[in-house]
């Protein structure tokens, strides 16, 4: 679909139905960001668009996040793009910029969005959203499970390493992945660390991946104790 066939779409009297749609689709196709998936995420070329059909229900769990997240409910929308930018298995992890409209307000405002979606199901997940953000910042996306698993076997290994220990566990409390400018991905993380007996060390953990070379660039660790910061490639 092109930038001049946006679809606006209506939020009002819809609310309800559609909301018990989408956490009903979350719930099926919810996933934990702490576990490594079985299968890794494939690339796939970017600017990849999708179909008209993905596009009206990418737009109705956009629509519910965004009233949620706005307390509006005659909120108006349009996608300007929606990519897939990655699959696993079956799902497309979906990326895109779309506009808003308050009822109260004369301009539009952009945000970005990220999604996973099954085509044979049509379905998709309650979106993250960024809004606000211009196409040169920082935004958040969804977190890929198979570079989670990645970043987890690298920072143990590395743990292992340093402290001179075979047995290293990784409890992720909080993950946050996010795109950067220049295309790659940062991962940040809150974690607790066993280290052979030591269990339960506070752990801060960053990686930065290249998706289009498909490497990591780098990978660190940082312990609660200051100056304990290791970095490993």
């Amino acid at each position: 679909m092109s930038p001049s066939q946006w679809k606006a779409v209506d939020m009002k009297g819809s609310i309800p139905q559609m909301r018990s749609t989408v956490c009903l689709i979350a719930l099926a196709l919810g996933f934990s960001p702490v576990m490594a998936a079985p299968r890794p995420a494939s690339a796939i070329p970017t600017h990849m668009q999708v179909g008209e059909d993905a596009r009206g229900i990418v737009a109705g769990a956009v629509m519910v996040a965004l009233t949620e997240r706005l307390h509006d409910t005659a909120l108006r929308i349009r996608l300007k793009s929606v990519e897939v930018k990655s699959r696993e298995g079956a799902a497309q992890n979906l990326e895109g910029v779309g506009e808003y409209l308050s009822a109260n307000e004369k301009d539009w405002t952009s945000f970005r969005f990220s999604t996973r979606y099954v085509p044979g199901e049509g379905s998709a997940t309650y979106p993250a959203l960024d809004l606000g953000q211009s196409a040169s910042a920082t935004h958040r996306v969804l977190n890929d499970p198979a570079l989670i698993g990645e970043l987890e076997t690298r920072v143990c290994d590395q743990i292992a390493r340093d402290s001179g220990v075979r047995d290293v566990r990784l409890q992720f409390d909080d993950i946050r992945t996010e795109r950067n400018p220049a295309g790659g991905l940062d991962i940040s993380a809150d974690a607790r660390a066993d280290v052979g007996v030591d269990t339960g060390r506070r752990t801060h953990i960053e990686g930065s991946y290249d998706e289009q070379a498909h490497r990591w660039i780098n990978v660190n660790y940082l312990f609660n104790i200051p100056d304990r910061l290791t970095g490993g490639r």
